[in-house]
């Protein structure tokens, strides 16, 4: 009781205080614009005589207190004349202040956003990069993440093909293809967190809408990042949608552009080999008897090819005559090239069309932003594309002078044509000794009518069937590209609200809310026309010899297979904000709880003898009987697949953040937040992982002691502390899933991973030193930063003993260590009608794996290429020794010695026996850009460069048989056939009959690595804006024409095998990205 009278008293005296204290203030607000209403934020508000000075937030406005009555408010930002307005007990605001272009001592404030609150960049310790609209818009790209590349130190691209890549069905699998600031872990996620508006963003990124975005802001140190918790190691990117803003008359925005993309150089790659090499190794094959058993088995009827069909005419003809007649017919075909029909009847141009339409203003107490986007992209192989339909509306409303209410609405909804499965480079021959379609091959006649291509049986074989009745057996590639019908859909809604409360000028309660839900349909209907049904149809169906009359013991129709999938995810956020400015001092602070539930659920099934027309499928199929096939033998029918799935995460998080400043000169950053989840430990302890952050910052120009004026800014930054990864590959519980045998009908439970009831979030110790600075007039501005991150607790699969019923299991056993530097530099070269600046990034990384309890073996060090002391990215090889002069066999070393054991070199590991080649990832990377602009018109010009790496270019087989098989290769003319060679040449002599450990010792020697270093011009931007006082008349307030070229071409590569260090794979195939160019316009009314 008397505790809470002394409570009592407390909180009674605290008011009293207070409000005394107030009565000796008075607070001031309003807000600052330009000429044509746009909010100015970043202002500098001072009190004349006074020591209070505050800044303008993003919407323009301020609260300052002064501690007189009456006095002079001093408002100033950079570019605009300074003001003075006096103030007294009656005029206290709110100040509607305009401020007029002019010259103003302050320097101009960058406003940061972090999802969580936005501040000055002059507030804060952490490592941030913000790209505005305009740099982003230098791309056009419908992938608003790959407008980031080459724009942003510490940031690495993976290569990848935008038009190859797959649609995650789940939040957790997607792929991005993005680092920041190099890879801290072994098997948890190594993709940046997304955060759109605020919150995490789990949709697939196709969503958003380039044009949409205001600016991102990538959050890379623990300062920066790890407010956002046990998802923040691998960097937090920030994207900010445009908005409308207060007092704001209507803008209205069109923007339209077309970019064309060049067909795939198919013939740029070396895993391929030329008809008349290949023909070559088909005849030393023939000649060894290496097909008899095909040619002989009249029972299953394998496939052969073409040539070696010929081959066996020919030692069967009776004439010269009949012989001459093949022999023309093997030189006709070793003088096609299968890339020609695939470039002529596979692949077209890409054309690529965006369309957007935004509405943005606002009045004095509310503002909206409306906005449609409209995409149309026509994929490289022909009949696949990609559309998106997107519409955006966010709505700010103030009922009260201090309540501000916020709802928006995303919606997206997008699909994905894949017709076409038949990219070079993913053909394979089903159930035949050939896996790669053959050199000579020809996909289409004269005409262009659709030729048949081998697929698992003999043409003779094929042809018979057709006299039985059976349907037609042949496979055309060109027909099932114009017969697919195989499509993706997504629809995404989001819907955000938010309401804010100022209860006292410095105080603020705000609370955030975002429900996502996302809808996936995947539909892949193959027509009975299509090879797979007729394949199924034919293979299970028996024909009564005496009447001729069939039993289709598969259905003959088609078959449908469908996904349908959805994810929903809710947020919730309460939030105390406090902001205070008193003299010198400034203090902010904010402090929440988050709650995040992430629910997904998928249903997979396959449906036979669908019929599209009806909707109608066959069931009651008996899967677990036995039917006999052709052309021989006995199987049971496939049971269609069907598979429910899904999951549940949730989430709560408590964070606080604080920030101090004491007279612009020096600045301290704190931040705690501990995350729990439904994932880890059984123990309570273990679900809730405690992440902090520390920074400091010094601005040495403020100091009166600072004399050096030509550096007209100076700025020391360090911060240290802990952010999370999290991983889904492991559990506190034995997790499994359940499965349904097709033949019995008896359910049964696939053990997935063993149980670690201590199973705990990864977490990153980081630490980052910076280092600001401008040359006066900012000729030259830059940041250098070096960082340091050691991951511990890190997942791996953990040995476990094999009683367990388990040889792994997942732990948090594992450890690394990352050192780096990021440096950004800009210059003003030349400024007045002709203005010249320059952009230079670079970063530099080395990572290496401190500690790894995986048994150390050859397979684990080569493959993935872990090893203590090495980077996380290393590529290992056998010691090479050269060629032996006399039979060309590749040499390496046993025990020190040079041998040609292959299987002993291969079994008998020794750690002296490989060789450490490097990193597999770029240690240094970075661009060079320059822009130039006159009067209207605009240039600008990016070069990136990636340096210290190699990569294993890929070589022919060593052994006959694979050739034919899988591993074509131009390296195949390029092998040892006689002595001598061997000071030519490092390809190796081939052999048959095949020596497995031979070939992969070639493979994965020293003699297949080369440096992946290379310079590349990037892009090239050029664009026209047109003068205002031409636009006046049609009331457009801008307009701008535009072109951008991408993906130009190699400056200089530092191995001389002409490879293109960043190919990307298509299949057993490569290729550079292809030369792109795009034409647009952009207008403001």
């Amino acid at each position: 009781m008397k505790k809470s009278i002394l409570t009592i008293v407390m909180a009674t005296l605290c008011l009293f205080y207070n409000a005394k204290a107030q009565q000796q203030q008075i607070i001031l607000n309003g807000k600052i614009t330009d000429r044509k209403g746009i909010p100015i934020p970043g202002s500098t508000i001072k009190i004349k005589d006074e020591k209070v000075t505050a800044l303008t937030n993003t919407k323009g406005e301020f609260n300052i207190v002064s501690t007189n009555q009456t006095g002079t408010l001093q408002i100033s930002y950079l570019g605009y004349k300074f003001i003075e307005i006096p103030f007294n007990p009656g005029k206290t605001g709110p100040f509607i202040v305009t401020l007029t272009e002019g010259q103003s001592e302050l320097k101009e404030v960058e406003i940061l956003s972090t999802g969580y609150q936005t501040l000055s960049r002059e507030k804060t310790t952490g490592s941030f990069v913000q790209l505005d609209n305009k740099l982003l818009n230098r791309s056009t790209s419908t992938n608003i993440l790959d407008r980031i590349k080459d724009v942003a130190e510490g940031v690495y691209f993976e290569n990848r093909d935008p038009e190859q890549s797959t649609i995650p069905r789940t939040p957790n699998n997607k792929s991005l293809g993005i680092t920041v600031r190099g890879q801290s872990t072994f098997s948890a996620s190594k993709q940046p967190l997304i955060i759109l508006d605020n919150f995490p963003y789990e949709g697939e990124i196709k969503n958003i809408n380039p044009n949409d975005i205001e600016n991102i802001t990538i959050l890379k140190d623990a300062s920066a990042a790890s407010i956002w918790g046990a998802r923040s190691a691998n960097g937090v990117i920030v994207i900010t949608t445009k908005k409308g803003k207060l007092n704001q008359k209507m803008s209205i925005n069109l923007s339209s552009n077309a970019t064309i993309i060049h067909k795939p150089d198919l013939f740029y790659s070396r895993n391929f080999l030329d008809s008349k090499s290949y023909i070559e190794v088909e005849k030393y094959l023939y000649d060894k008897s290496y097909f008899n058993a095909q040619l002989n088995d009249l029972t299953s009827f394998p496939t052969v090819s073409p040539v070696v069909e010929l081959m066996k005419r020919y030692d069967q003809a009776s004439s010269e005559v009949q012989r001459a007649a093949i022999e023309s017919q093997l030189d006709a075909l070793k003088l096609h090239d299968v890339r020609n029909d695939f470039s002529k009847y596979v692949y077209q141009k890409a054309i690529n069309q965006q369309y957007a339409l935004s509405l943005r203003g606002g009045t004095s107490n509310m503002t909206y932003s409306l906005s449609v986007g409209r995409d149309d992209n026509r994929n490289n192989l022909v009949r696949n594309g990609y559309q998106r339909t997107s519409i955006n509306s966010l709505n700010t409303y103030k009922p009260l002078k201090n309540l501000e209410i916020t709802a928006g609405i995303n919606y997206s909804q997008n699909t994905t044509s894949q017709n076409n499965k038949f990219a070079f480079g993913y053909y394979n021959l089903t159930g035949t000794p050939y896996s790669s379609i053959f050199p000579y091959a020809e996909l289409a006649d004269e005409t262009g009518n659709a030729m048949p291509l081998l697929q698992a049986r003999r043409a003779s074989y094929l042809e018979s069937t057709k006299e039985k009745g059976f349907l037609d057996w042949n496979y055309r590639p060109l027909d099932e590209i114009n017969l697919g019908d195989d499509q993706t859909n997504i629809t995404d809604l989001l819907l955000r609200f938010s309401a804010k409360y100022q209860l006292i000028p410095q105080l603020s309660l705000q609370v955030n809310y975002q429900n996502e839900r996302q809808l996936i349909t995947e539909r892949n209907h193959q027509r009975v026309d299509t090879y797979y049904a007729r394949n199924l149809i034919n293979r299970f169906s028996t024909v009564n010899p005496a009447t001729g009359v069939f039993t289709y013991n598969f259905p003959k129709g088609g078959i449908l297979d469908l996904y349908n999938g959805n994810w929903r995810q809710n947020n919730l956020r309460g939030q105390l904000n406090y902001e205070q400015s008193f003299g010198k001092h400034e203090l902010s602070a904010l402090s929440g709880i988050e709650f995040l539930e992430l629910k997904n659920e998928g249903f997979s099934r396959t449906s036979y003898g669908y019929n599209d027309q009806f909707g109608t499928s066959t069931a009651n199929l008996n899967y677990g009987t036995s039917y006999p096939t052709n052309p021989s033998g006995s199987a049971f029918i496939p049971a269609p697949s069907g598979i429910i799935s899904g999951n549940l995460n949730r989430n709560i998080s408590y964070y606080a953040i604080g920030g101090y400043s004491y007279d612009h000169k020096y600045t301290l950053n704190l931040s705690a937040r501990k995350d729990g989840a439904n994932l880890f430990g059984a123990d309570a302890n273990d679900k809730f992982t405690p992440l902090w952050s520390a920074g400091l910052g010094w601005n040495l120009s403020k100091e009166p002691f600072y004399k050096l004026n030509w550096l007209s800014e100076l700025r020391i930054r360090a911060t240290y502390g802990y952010q999370g990864n999290t991983s889904l590959n492991g559990s506190a519980y034995l997790t499994g899933s359940y499965n349904v045998d097709s033949s019995t009908g008896a359910s049964y439970i696939s053990v997935i991973t063993a149980p670690n009831p201590q199973l705990q979030w990864e977490s990153i110790r980081n630490i980052n030193l910076a280092m600001d600075f401008s040359i006066k007039n900012d000729i030259l501005k830059g940041t250098i930063e070096f960082y340091q991150k050691n991951g511990k607790n890190l997942i791996q699969p953990s040995p476990l003993a094999p009683q367990t019923g388990f040889t792994t299991y997942q732990a948090n056993t594992a450890s690394t260590l990352t050192k780096g530097i990021d440096i950004s530099l800009q210059s003003q070269n030349l400024s007045g009608k002709f203005k010249w600046s320059t952009s230079i990034l670079f970063s530099a990384i080395k990572d290496k794996i401190v500690k790894y309890d995986v048994p150390r073996t050859a397979s684990s060090i080569l493959s993935p290429g872990f090893a203590v002391g090495k980077p996380l990215n290393a590529l290992f090889s056998y010691k090479w020794a050269g060629l032996n002069p006399v039979n060309g066999n590749p040499r390496g070393y046993l025990k020190g010695q040079i041998s040609e054991d292959y299987a002993a070199i291969r079994n008998n590991f020794n750690p002296d026996s490989l060789v450490y080649n490097g990193s597999r990832i770029p240690t240094v990377y970075g661009a060079l850009r320059n822009d130039l602009s006159y009067k209207g018109f605009n240039l600008s010009v990016n070069i990136s460069y990636r340096l210290g790496y190699v990569f294993r270019r890929t070589s022919t087989s060593l052994n006959y048989t694979d050739i034919i098989n899988k591993d074509q290769h131009s390296d195949y003319n390029l092998r040892w056939q006689k002595p001598g060679d061997e000071n030519m040449t490092s390809i190796p002599s081939l052999v048959y009959p095949a020596n497995s450990n031979r070939n992969t010792f070639y493979r994965i020697s020293e003699a297949t690595v080369a440096s992946g270093d290379h310079i590349r011009l990037q892009d090239i931007r050029f664009g026209y804006e047109f003068p205002l006082i031409k636009l006046k008349s049609l009331n457009i307030s801008n307009l701008n024409l535009f072109t951008y070229a991408n993906n130009i071409g190699i400056i200089w590569r530092r191995n001389k095998l002409g490879i293109d260090p960043s190919e990307v794979s298509s299949g057993s195939i490569t290729y550079p990205l292809p030369f792109s160019i795009s034409f647009g316009i952009t207008a403001n009314f």
